[in-house]
């Protein structure tokens, strides 16, 4: 799907209005912040240390609300959303964190049915839905194995199966690169671009400047809180100076066939209360029934 066809057809799947967030410390996070992604789009946030990426994403997810102005998310908007809509909205959203969040006592494919557990869903959706993400990002054959068994990007990729399993309408990959090496970066960023091939949304936050100018996507340059770029060729001309050569990566879990005869147990296994309490509390953000209460802090 071209840049230009969605643009041109599809509706805007977020949309900032006016935005500011000031944070209880003074610190001006968010200032007159406008922006519209669509739907279908694949979209880079890029930035330095401070410049309010981290506020940028919080918002969406309505972990933090805005001072003033207006945010709508698909079919929520965010002044009117009522407290119990807001459950809903964040399952409209898969996450993906640079620092994967496994539950260690789980197999992989535990982990990734975790999510669905969370959301009720039936044995059956469960192992049919993680068998096809775990063949999505190429991983059908570690189902049994445990975090400690895989290596950094094999954990990631487990990461995006998870994000991906209830079918989200889009994927927020907050430096998804961060903690792999850049072979792996390329095969986290095919993986997400061959998702985003498929109609997923795709809004990815990164330092890595060389792989937003390899892969020639929509740019959004956040600097003091607001946009200063918004396409690939003003942040090529106005930001490129330095960058690290990387080598390209394999393509790992595209194109693949649908395997439904991925090995695990028919019975859902969980691990230890005091294990799954951190990661438990991360999805239960995204999933569960109740809302988390807005986190204040600093911007970030």
């Amino acid at each position: 799907m071209s840049e230009d066809f969605v643009l041109q057809t599809a509706r805007p799947l977020i949309e900032f209005q006016g935005v500011y967030k000031t944070y209880t410390n003074g610190t001006h996070a968010i200032r007159d912040f406008n922006l519209k992604i669509h739907e279908g789009e694949f979209v880079f946030v890029v930035g330095p240390s401070g410049s309010g990426k981290s506020t940028f994403m919080k918002l969406i997810m309505r972990e933090e609300k805005p001072n003033s102005g207006e945010i709508i998310v698909g079919d929520y908007k965010f002044s009117k959303i009522k407290r119990r809509q807001i459950p809903m909205m964040r399952r409209t959203m898969g996450i993906v964190f640079q620092d994967f969040r496994l539950i260690p006592n789980m197999t992989v494919y535990d982990n990734v049915a975790f999510a669905m557990h969370i959301v009720g869903a039936s044995k059956m959706e469960i192992r049919r839905r993680v068998s096809y993400a775990l063949n999505l990002v190429g991983l059908s054959g570690k189902a049994r194995s445990k975090p400690d068994e895989l290596s950094g990007g094999e954990q990631q990729r487990v990461g995006l199966a998870r994000a991906l399993v209830n079918n989200p309408t889009m994927i927020i990959a907050d430096e998804p690169t961060g903690n792999v090496d850049p072979n792996m970066s390329y095969e986290i960023v095919e993986l997400l671009s061959e998702i985003n091939r498929r109609g997923t949304t795709v809004i990815m936050v990164t330092h890595e400047h060389q792989l937003v100018r390899d892969f020639g996507r929509r740019v959004i340059m956040i600097e003091n809180g607001t946009v200063v770029a918004d396409n690939s060729e003003e942040y090529d001309d106005a930001y490129f100076e330095d960058y690290n050569d990387y080598a390209d990566g394999e393509n790992y879990g595209v194109g693949e066939e649908y395997d439904e005869g991925v090995a695990v147990n028919d019975d859902y296994t969980f691990a230890s209360e005091t294990t799954i309490d951190s990661v438990e509390e991360e999805l239960d953000f995204v999933f569960g029934e109740d809302e988390n209460q807005e986190i204040g802090g600093e911007a970030e």
